[in-house]
């Protein structure tokens, strides 16, 4: 049976991203840190209200039963909001940066709309591994903070030019290469202001000439600016730019 809900105060709920089908009367499971970080952490209690999405299904209430301090389920009541059908994609293509910097990174890309995380190896990048599975909880996290129903996919590293070479070529690549003659990222952007399109930045130290030269070539070169930007400082201009050209069906 549905509980009574102001749907004007949902916004107020607890939000988790499980990994389960979500559907009317189902039953999930909690991960131990999920339970662990309701009950303990927010406090909430037997017969609370915490709101559900899964990337696929919308979001959905349900109502939380406490078996121990690290165990709890979620009875699911009923649907709060549809999957969106996903407008277009947005590629980040970006070299690892220092702990700290990539945190925000993934966060405020996440914010802003990228769909697509794919990270890069050039010359000059300076974090030549990266954990996969921390990267995606930090994606996870992001999109549950920000409201996001689909969560982002983050794609195998791999050098650049591999990536590049292997492109579907449907979907334009835009470099924000430095100290370049490219065009300004605004006029490209308001040619693809509604299709799926890939922003590539690059790492702390730029590219070499020969890494600009080749992805030149391979790409749609643009500049952001007069000023050398930070790899995450570039990574959130671009995306704003690109978010704020979108152009909403009629």
């Amino acid at each position: 049976m549905n509980l009574p809900i102001n749907t004007d105060e949902t916004f107020k709920l607890p939000r988790l991203f499980v990994d389960n089908s979500l559907a009317q009367n189902g039953v999930i499971d909690l991960e131990p840190a999920q339970a662990h970080y309701l009950i303990n952490v927010l406090r909430r209690n037997q017969g609370d209200q915490i709101r559900l999405f899964n990337g696929k299904d919308g979001e959905w209430l349900g109502i939380l039963s406490v078996q121990s301090k690290k165990s709890a389920t979620i009875q699911i009541t009923q649907q709060l909001l549809e999957q969106p059908q996903l407008a277009r994609r947005i590629h980040l293509l970006f070299a690892p940066i220092k702990k700290q910097r990539m945190d925000w990174l993934i966060e405020k890309a996440v914010e802003l709309g990228a769909t697509d995380f794919h990270p890069i190896l050039t010359q000059n990048t300076e974090v030549r591994k990266i954990r996969e599975d921390r990267l995606k909880a930090q994606i996870f996290e992001a999109a549950e903070q920000c409201e996001r129903l689909e969560i982002p996919s983050l794609h195998t590293l791999q050098k650049w030019d591999t990536l590049l070479s292997k492109w579907d070529k449907t979907v334009p690549v835009i470099s924000c290469i430095e100290r370049y003659d490219a065009q300004p990222i605004v006029a490209v952007m308001q040619d693809h202001s509604n299709s799926n399109i890939a922003i590539l930045i690059g790492p702390e130290g730029g590219f070499t000439k020969e890494e600009r030269d080749q992805i030149a070539q391979k790409s749609i070169p643009v500049t952001l600016g007069n000023t050398i930007l930070r790899s995450e400082t570039a990574v959130i201009k671009a995306l704003i730019i690109a978010q704020s050209l979108e152009i909403s069906p009629n």
